[in-house]
């Protein structure tokens, strides 16, 4: 019963947040049918206007239109480009395994190794561990992502001509990708994970075994071992979130050809379908991290 009480929940909140989407696209400024007039260079005369908003079906009462888009998003027709004329569930779904390749592969390198780097770091004050985390979690605040991919651009294809970053193969572009996404999160992971460990150490039943004897290093890790992967879930729910359109800048800059290509011509053109469209699936993907996180965490042992 209380899992289907969270799914309820969920799609409760699912049905707004389509809602939501649907109001933001409508109300961008400059509709598609005046850039396709831009385009075609034609007048944007009320005329043509009319026209191509009866052809596109904008002209018609806006809970008509929402209606119209979400049943056919649910049957799996997400609707063609307004402008380039593209199949859009194709287009998405062309670019979100590299997307979901960076965002995903970044996250879990960094949680990997934040969650040993963590462990470390909360055996000694002021250690090795302890400041290395804070080191990487002040440098990933100071230095933005972007300029540390061009450094890197930089040194491997420039430099020392290691590779071909724009022309070069698919999977070093991945990798460098991945490598930025899980320098951006690993300090604070680190420091999260830090933060659980030091505070389950101080609980009464890891201080009563390692009063009897036990090594405090093992009786950490053994006993408190549940608590902190509960803690590391926690703190990964924001990061898968944005798993789908979080790693823009790193697929520009990288010149990886997922999602954000689609979406950013989209969003210079006022394509209301794609960007609903788009929105949507960020709106259910994110959905989908908060349902699987809250079944995990309830499988460890966590409590609401």
């Amino acid at each position: 019963m209380t899992y289907l009480k969270l799914v309820s929940k969920y799609i409760l909140m699912l049905f707004l947040m389509s809602i939501a989407v649907f109001i933001i696209t409508r109300n961008l400024p400059q509709g598609p049918a005046d850039m396709l007039l831009d385009q075609l260079r034609l007048p944007p005369t009320e005329e043509n206007i009319e026209r191509i908003e009866e052809l596109w079906g904008l002209n018609r009462p806006l809970p008509v239109q929402y209606f119209t888009w979400i049943r056919a998003f649910a049957g799996g027709d997400w609707g063609r480009s307004l402008i380039g004329n593209q199949d859009i569930r194709s287009e998405i779904f062309r670019g979100i395994p590299y997307s979901v390749g960076i965002g995903a592969g970044g996250v879990l390198v960094s949680a990997f190794l934040g969650f040993w780097a963590g462990f470390f770091s909360s055996l000694k004050k002021n250690g090795f561990f302890d400041r290395l985390t804070r080191f990487f979690a002040l440098f990933a605040q100071t230095i933005p992502v972007f300029l540390l991919s061009v450094v890197i651009i930089y040194i491997v294809g420039v430099q020392f001509q290691l590779t071909k970053i724009f022309t070069g193969s698919i999977a070093v572009k991945m990798l460098l990708s991945v490598a930025m996404v899980s320098f951006g999160s690993f300090g604070s992971i680190a420091r999260t994970m830090r933060t659980h460990f030091t505070a389950i150490r101080e609980q009464p039943y890891i201080r009563a075994e390692i009063s009897r004897g036990g090594l405090p290093d093992e009786v950490l890790l053994r006993s408190g071992l549940r608590p902190a992967l509960i803690g590391l879930c926690s703190s990964l729910i924001s990061k898968f979130s944005w798993v789908i359109g979080g790693t823009a800048v790193v697929e520009f800059v990288f010149s990886v050809p997922g999602v954000s290509f689609f979406l950013t011509n989209s969003i210079a053109q006022r394509d209301y379908n794609v960007i609903q469209s788009y929105l949507f699936f960020v709106v259910l993907w994110m959905m989908c991290v908060h349902l699987s996180f809250s079944v995990i965490m309830r499988m460890l042992g966590a409590r609401e």
